[in-house]
């Protein structure tokens, strides 16, 4: 359980940086970028949602609390490193 909760950490941490690289790419116009990004974060989002909702309430209140910390983490490492 102690894995799964770090997995689901650090794949929250990973979605959330990508999706500041896809705020700049709108920022910067760069269509492609933004596009590919985009379809990666719902595809990324949609797993995660399927994997933390699929456990027992208990389990899934952990998972989600993992998650949102690992999307913290992630916006806070973003924005330090602009």
């Amino acid at each position: 359980m102690i894995l799964k909760i770090i997995l689901i950490f650090a794949a929250g941490f990973v979605v959330d940086l990508l999706v500041t690289r896809y705020t700049r790419a709108i920022a910067e116009k760069r269509i492609a970028g933004a596009t590919v990004l985009s379809g990666m974060i719902t595809i990324a989002n949609f797993v995660l949602l399927t994997v933390i909702l699929k456990d027992n309430a208990t389990n899934g209140l952990f998972n989600i609390l993992a998650f949102a910390g690992g999307n913290s983490l992630g916006t806070f490492c973003a924005m330090k490193r602009v």
